[in-house]
């Protein structure tokens, strides 16, 4: 055959798939565009009988119609699209019996915790173990009034795990940000100092606050009051359902590969 022949065989033979090719690509537009009754009416026999084994085997295990439409509707026209592409359900998705049972087996999303609540839970952990430090320590040693304020009073442990929680708790957030879209590293030094600078401040000025609103607790008040704090945490977190912590995230599945 010439080679000019040839060429001008391939060069039909390729725009005859890009026109193909495009055909399928408008087909999938409109099936995207389609009802769950249009795509069901247009899928052929062997796939409507896959759907209708699919929808018994989800109704065996108690789902509901309104549910299975749900756990059907995103299937469905990728099975048509797949089917104009002359692939069956069972091939794109393996048998009925291994598709249903991905459904009814599949992972609980996991719940993200509001902001707030890990602040909270945060802050009553640093509060339990500041207050609990802070009573153990001053069991076997003697300071002064004003370095107790700055440390063992009441209000200065309050701010001071506030502060913490709130900083560790964002610190948190950032390190679960992909490498790819965290800030530079020089944003986090700084905020690291700006965090620490804070601190220093409060215990700098907690012995100025007024013994009245800032009360020095004995160490058995203290070890009493962070008893309280970390048991309150611990309803708190009962009550809440949180599963995460500062030290412990509760980082999303990996997807499968």
């Amino acid at each position: 055959m010439d080679p000019r022949e040839r060429n001008a065989q391939a060069h039909d033979k390729q725009q005859e798939r890009v026109a193909n090719s495009s055909k399928l690509e408008e087909m999938d537009k409109q099936i995207d565009t389609m009802s769950v009754q249009e795509i069901t009416d247009n899928l052929s026999k062997r796939n409507s009988d896959y759907v209708f084994k699919m929808r018994k085997l989800l109704s065996d295990e108690g789902y509901s119609d309104q549910k299975i439409d749900t756990e059907m509707a995103p299937l469905l026209p990728d099975i048509l699209k797949a089917q104009r592409r002359g692939t069956p359900a069972n091939q794109l998705y393996g048998a009925p019996t291994v598709k249903a049972n991905s459904i009814i087996h599949k992972p609980a999303p996991v719940q993200k915790t509001p902001f707030w609540k890990k602040l909270t839970d945060s802050t009553l952990m640093f509060m339990g173990a500041l207050a609990g430090m802070y009573g153990i320590v001053g069991m076997f040693t003697k300071t002064s009034s004003a370095t107790n304020r700055s440390t063992g009073g009441l209000i200065s442990i309050i701010m001071i795990s506030i502060i913490w929680g709130f900083a560790l708790t964002k610190l948190n957030d950032y390190m679960r940000i992909p490498k790819g879209e965290r800030p530079k590293m020089g944003k986090t030094i700084v905020y690291v100092m700006f965090v620490i600078v804070v601190v220093f401040a409060v215990l700098g000025l907690a012995p100025f606050i007024p013994a009245v609103i800032n009360p020095i607790l004995p160490p058995i008040g203290l070890i009493i009051f962070a008893a309280i704090a970390l048991g309150g945490r611990y309803v708190f977190r009962r009550y809440f359902h949180i599963k995460d912590s500062i030290f412990a995230p509760n980082l999303p599945p990996r997807p499968s590969k």
